[in-house]
């Protein structure tokens, strides 16, 4: 799977290596991720001194996205990130017709 992060500030190695190894563990509810984007934006004009995370996975079929806002980075990260796996699970359960 490949992962891309783009944020307008900079992060450690070690915050996107854990952004990266998250988002790779998503592929036990979906084996088929080909490519996932991570995208960060800071002031959205929505509320000030926020950060939006967002995240799209790409998988056969249409493509999975889900977003979240949070003071800090990686909890704006954290609330997309779950948004995704339910979405993920959804998708399982629908597949095998449950």
């Amino acid at each position: 799977m490949n992962v891309v992060i783009e944020a307008p500030f900079s992060m450690t190695g070690e915050e996107e290596l854990e952004i990266k190894k998250q988002v790779e563990a998503l592929s036990k509810y979906h084996r088929k991720i080909t490519n996932a984007k991570v995208f960060f934006k800071t002031d959205d004009g929505t509320t000030s001194n926020s950060i939006l995370a967002e995240v799209e996975l790409h998988v056969p079929g249409p493509v999975i996205f889900a977003s979240d806002i949070a003071p800090q980075f990686l909890n704006a990260f954290n609330g997309a990130l779950k948004k995704v796996k339910s979405q993920l699970i959804k998708a399982k359960d629908i597949r095998q017709g449950r």
